[in-house]
Order: C-alpha cells, then structure tokens, then sequence
C-alpha cells in the first residue's frame, strides 16, 4: 500500500511496528520459565524517526528485532515479566494514540470532501 499523506503513512508503520512488538513481547511472556531464553525487542521508533527526517515516512526500513541487553536470572533466561507487563501498557497507549492521530485524520478528510 502507497500513503502519500506523511502522517498517515506515520501512523500506518507505527501501528505495524507496535502489532510486531506486541507479538515479540507475548513470546517472551510464553518463555518465561524457557532455561536461556534469550528475549527479544522491536525497535521501530528510530527507522520511523529518521524516515521522517528524510520526509519519507512511506519508506521507512523495517523495524529492528534485537537481543534484550538484560543480564540473565539464574536459569540464563533474560525475559521479565514485570518489564514486559510495563512495556505492553505503553504499548497500548502508543496504539491508542495512533488510532486517535488516524482517526482524526480521517474526519477531517471525510469533512473536507463533504464540505462540512
């Protein structure tokens, strides 16, 4: 899909980025007691922020999946429940932002185009 509209093509990556987080967090949830395990992090806010930068944002690079750098629990897991449980509450409120931002993108277009 082609988005011209720089806020749109914003907000339609972070929303694929968080969706991508959210699956790397509820595999680390399920691996908790995994003996090292290693977790993982989703990364798209910096390939977003310098897409903007370039005025691009339709062609930002994908987001970046990395080892979490936390030091391993005594079984060599690194995954926490209490910094995953953390992480999906922001997450959820970076979604709802995003949806909002959308969503008033939209009524202001659908008002645009039906002069209201």
């Amino acid at each position: 899909m082609q988005i011209h509209d720089q806020m749109q093509a914003a907000t339609h990556y972070a929303l694929q980025g968080l969706a991508q987080r959210s699956d790397v967090r509820a595999h680390n949830v399920a691996n908790l007691n995994t003996p090292g395990f290693r977790a993982e992090r989703v990364d798209f806010e910096s390939t977003l922020r310098a897409a903007l930068t370039r005025g691009d944002a339709a062609r930002a690079a994908e987001p970046i999946h990395s080892v979490d750098p936390n030091l391993p629990g005594p079984n060599g897991n690194t995954a926490s429940l209490e910094s995953e449980m953390t992480g999906m509450m922001k997450d959820n409120l970076t979604r709802d932002a995003m949806v909002n931002a959308y969503n008033w993108k939209t009524t202001l277009l659908r008002n645009a185009i039906t002069s209201r």
